[in-house]
This record gives structure tokens, C-alpha cells and sequence, in this order.
């Protein structure tokens, strides 16, 4: 019994220790934690977003910058030098302007110490001095340099080597393509205007005017007749017949209320006034979508060869006839980089734009060198002017060097792309990139993001050469893009009238080496908007 009651106390004794240093854990109290966190700096930020973008919006950038910053300009037009004595006086100045962006005097006339600003914009243009200069007083203590966040920029900006960039030719005098194109009109200026031409007067033409207000892009009424009755304080039965004048307005099937009604005006245009055409419209649609012409066929009483004849009338119509009228200008590319073959070997030119010409303003910069008629006040503004200046120059030529070193590594690795066509593109990844280059996964993404590359197989974004892998039965990989081209080379010269099934394209890829599923042809083939092999049947009867 005393046993039981000693261990009993120790074991409370226990107990209340340990509830003792609980309590201790969690009293108040001051404690030094190291610990790591990223800082990005703004010329950081700057990098990452100039890397980013494509020609275009660097150049609508460096034009806002220009508007802002007086220190910045571009020339408009620049000319070749007549002679070599000329061309060298012309190297010799912009060696000049390029070591006087870099001299420690420009910004040290101010009395500034070492660490401030000018020691910030001599570190931008010298990236060989950026280590032995201390971190600008503005800069976080324990901040991490760009390099640990993606990529080592000074070593790419170092390492990248000559290039010769690709400087576009200009005429004498640019214009715009499009002062030689008609302008567009929309599809309400379109019906409005026939509607002021037509026979509707007084309170039919305001009813018109109501009801092609709601006909959207496609050309469908979006409100009901009783709608737009009861917003105008009229009869329906003035609406339906202001709707019928309407609806034979160009382009036709215009103001239909639903796909069978638009489609029915059409076929009605043309005379073919036949009852069957209503019947499938209206009741069969969804049968005839899936081609199921004996079923319509059987429901309707009549013969099969009578709702083929139908179904191909009905291909023939428009299911949104307003887009011949809304339809939008189609984008225009301009490539980022060139890819020119000469003499059996690659040459990669980057598409500069009129960023070739910017560079730092001779004037404003002798006007921050000069000691006198400057107040301490301007003289921030014009300093603050000039480290923006220069950081936005430096960035944007490591941006070129880094597109040309990223688009390199992936035009090499797609040699036989370039050299056959897209059956022979091999699978990408980005860390495949980043560990040819020496960059990270992060940077190769904003290289590729929204550039484009002219290539001798024609123009394509950088994203289209990364694909996943497929097995061959040899043992090597195949490019998911160069499969999808075989299937779709396959679809396009089958026989019509047995168009072939997944199984069956899936059996011909094994044939030809490569370890497929059919499921995988069925996600491929809908990556490429191909109908699947009943709803391909037919399609090319007329």
C-alpha cells in the first residue's frame, strides 16, 4: 500500500515539472532568430518584367520612359558613316558615352559618400564592379541579389558574346498597312443602315431601332418579342411583324431568335420552302448533329436519301451570320527573334526594333556634370533621372543577351525541326533549357512567354517546342506535337466515306513505332478539333 502511494507522489511530482517547463515554454520573452528572406529590389522587379515581354510592348515601354525621363532618347533616323575615318569618330563617341555612364565622376561631383547613389549607378553600368561596391543605402539589410532568384544576369550579360542583332529595314516613308484596307462597320451600323433605307416609318422604325440594339455579334435576337413589347408599351403582335422585315436584312438568318430559326430563314432564301427542312429543325436537330439520318428518317416517314439531301442543304448555311460582319482583324505577329540558315549553319538575329537607337541624352547629362546653376533639389531629380536611365539600358541588354543565349539552346536541340519540319520535333522541357544554359526553370519561362521566333518552317512562339515525350518501340522518345501532326496528316487524307476510328489510327502509329493508346489519340485528336470517326462520315458528300 505505501508502495502504490509513493509511486503515486513521484509520479505527480513528475507531472508537475514537466507541467512547469510547459509552463516556461510558452512565457513571453525576447529571442535572436536568424532567419532568411528575399528582398526585390526595383531594378530586380525591372529585369523580371522587361523579361517578359515581347518586342512591341518593350518598345510602347521605352516610348512611355522616353515621355518621362529626359535623360533617355531615341533617334529617329541615323546615318551611315560616309567614311572609316567617319565610322571610327562614330565608335569613338559612343565608346565615350558608354565610360562616361560608367564614370565614378558623373555622380560623385554631388559630394556623395560611398554606398549612395552614385555608387548604385556606377555598380549599373560596371557589373564587374557590382560586388566590390556596397548595396545602395535604400536596399534592405540581408536582401539577396538577383542571381539567387532566378538566374545569374552578370554572368549571362558577360558570357553572351558577340551577336549581330537584327536591325529591320525601314522605307524612306512608313504607312500603316491598314490606310490601304476599308474600314470595318459592325453589325448594328450594318442593320441600321438598311433599316433607314427600308419601308418601316414612325413607330415601326423606332421599334426596328430597339430590336437590332439587342441582336448580338453573332446576329441573334437576345430578347424576347414580349420583351421588347413590353419595353416599348406596343402590341407583340406590331414587334413580331417589325422582327419578320428584319429578318430578311442582310446577312440572312439575321434576328433569329434560336440556330433552328436562323437556319430555316436561310434555306427559305434560297426557295427551299420544303416541310421536312421545319420538322428536322425544329423536333430531330440533336439527331441530326449525330448524323443519325435513319432514325430522323424512320420518325419522319420518309425515305433516308430525302434527310441526306437535307442534311447537306443545312451544311450550306451560316450558324452565325453576323460574324461575316463582326468578324475581327486577324493578329499580326512580329517575330522577336530571326533564325536564318547560311553556309549549313544557324544565325540568330534578335529583332531590336527601335530600341537599337536609345541611348543616354548628351545634353541633361552635361547639365548634371556642370557644379553650377543646379539647386540641391534639382540636382536629386536630375540624379534619380539618370540611375533610372541607366538601369533601364542595362536590362534591356541583358534581356538580349539572354533571349539569344535561351532561343539558341532550343534551336540547336530542334535542328531536325528546322531542317524537315514539325513530324521531326524532339520533346522539351524547360529544365532540359535551364540546365543547357545555365539558368533557372523560372527565367527560361519568361523567356519564352510571349515571343515568337521566324523560322525557315515559318513563324512560331517559343512555347511551341516544348512538348512531352512519347515511347517508340526502338527504345527513343518522339514529341507529342510530331504524333499529333501524323494524326492529323492521317485524317485529312482518309476516305470519307470510312473515316478511320481511334482504334484504327492508334494500330497504324504502333505500325509505324510508336506506343500509343487509343484513349491517347482520342485526347489528342480533340486537341486538334477533329470530330470523331461517325461524326466525320459523310462530310464530304455534296
Amino acid at each position: 500500500m505505501l508502495d502504490r502511494i509513493g509511486v503515486a507522489a513521484i509520479i505527480q511530482v513528475r507531472t508537475s515539472k514537466e507541467r512547469g517547463r510547459a509552463e516556461m515554454d510558452l512565457s513571453l520573452g525576447q529571442y535572436q532568430i536568424q532567419t532568411q528572406k528575399l528582398v526585390m529590389t526595383p531594378q530586380m522587379q525591372l529585369s523580371i518584367k522587361l523579361l517578359q515581354m515581347n518586342t512591341l510592348e518593350l518598345e510602347q515601354l521605352a516610348r512611355q520612359e522616353i515621355l518621362e525621363n529626359p535623360f533617355l532618347e531615341v533617334d529617329e533616323e541615323e546615318e551611315e558613316p560616309e567614311s572609316e575615318s567617319a565610322a571610327s569618330e562614330a565608335e569613338s563617341d559612343l565608346a565615350g558615352e558608354q565610360s562616361s555612364t560608367a564614370s565614378k565622376q558623373d555622380l560623385e561631383s554631388a559630394d556623395s559618400k560611398p554606398g549612395d547613389e552614385a555608387s548604385l549607378v556606377e555598380a549599373a553600368a560596371n557589373p564587374e564592379l557590382t560586388e566590390v561596391l556596397p548595396p545602395p543605402p535604400d536596399t534592405n539589410e540581408g536582401a539577396e541579389t538577383f542571381d539567387q532568384v532566378d538566374a545569374d544576369w552578370d554572368e549571362y550579360f558577360d558570357n553572351s558574346g558577340p551577336r549581330l542583332p537584327y536591325e529591320r529595314e525601314e522605307p524612306d516613308e512608313e504607312r500603316d498597312f491598314t490606310e490601304y484596307t476599308a474600314d470595318r462597320r459592325s453589325l448594328y451600323d450594318h442593320l441600321m443602315w438598311q433599316l433607314r433605307v427600308s419601308a418601316l416609318e414612325g413607330g415601326d422604325r423606332e421599334i426596328g431601332e430597339y430590336i437590332i440594339g439587342e441582336i448580338d455579334d453573332n446576329g441573334y435576337l437576345t430578347a424576347t418579342v414580349e420583351e421588347v413589347a413590353e419595353q416599348l408599351n406596343v402590341a407583340p403582335q406590331d414587334v413580331e411583324r417589325v422582327l419578320r422585315v428584319i429578318q430578311t436584312f442582310d446577312p440572312t438568318g439575321v434576328g433569329a431568335r434560336d440556330l433552328a430559326e436562323c437556319l430555316l430563314i436561310q434555306l427559305q432564301s434560297r426557295g427551299l420552302n420544303n416541310p421536312i427542312y421545319g420538322e428536322i429543325l425544329r423536333n430531330h436537330f440533336a439527331r441530326l448533329g449525330q448524323q443519325r439520318f435513319h432514325d430522323i428518317a424512320r420518325a419522319l416517314g420518309v425515305d433516308e436519301e430525302k434527310v441526306l439531301a437535307a442534311y447537306r442543304e443545312i451544311r450550306r448555311c451560316d450558324p452565325k451570320p453576323g460574324g461575316s460582319i463582326t468578324k475581327e482583324m486577324p493578329p499580326y505577329v512580329e517575330p522577336d527573334i530571326v533564325v536564318k540558315k547560311i553556309n549549313n549553319s544557324n544565325l540568330y538575329l534578335l529583332n531590336e526594333g527601335d530600341l537599337r537607337h536609345l541611348h543616354i541624352n548628351n545634353y541633361y547629362k552635361h547639365l548634371l556634370d556642370s557644379q553650377n546653376n543646379l539647386s540641391e533639389k534639382e540636382r536629386d531629380y536630375y540624379r534619380d533621372r539618370y540611375r533610372s536611365a541607366v538601369w533601364l539600358i542595362r536590362n534591356i541588354e541583358r534581356r538580349k543577351a539572354t533571349i539569344l543565349k535561351v532561343t539558341e539552346a532550343i534551336m540547336e536541340y530542334q535542328k531536325e525541326f528546322l531542317e524537315k519540319g514539325t513530324e521531326h520535333l524532339r520533346p522539351l522541357t524547360l529544365r532540359q533549357v535551364a540546365e543547357v544554359v545555365g539558368m533557372h526553370e523560372a527565367t527560361i519561362a519568361r523567356v519564352t512567354a510571349n515571343k515568337y521566333v521566324e523560322t525557315p518552317r515559318g513563324v512560331f512562339p517559343l512555347k511551341y517546342f516544348f512538348s512531352s515525350s512519347l515511347d517508340r518501340n526502338d527504345g527513343s522518345t518522339a514529341s507529342s506535337r510530331s504524333v499529333k501532326e501524323l494524326i492529323r496528316k492521317m485524317v485529312a487524307e482518309e476516305d470519307a466515306s470510312t473515316p478511320l476510328s481511334d482504334s484504327d489510327i492508334a494500330r497504324t502509329l504502333k505500325q509505324q513505332g510508336y506506343e500509343i493508346a487509343r484513349r491517347t489519340v482520342a485526347k489528342y485528336r480533340d486537341s486538334l478539333k477533329i470530330l470523331p470517326a461517325r461524326l466525320r462520315r459523310h462530310v464530304s458528300r455534296r
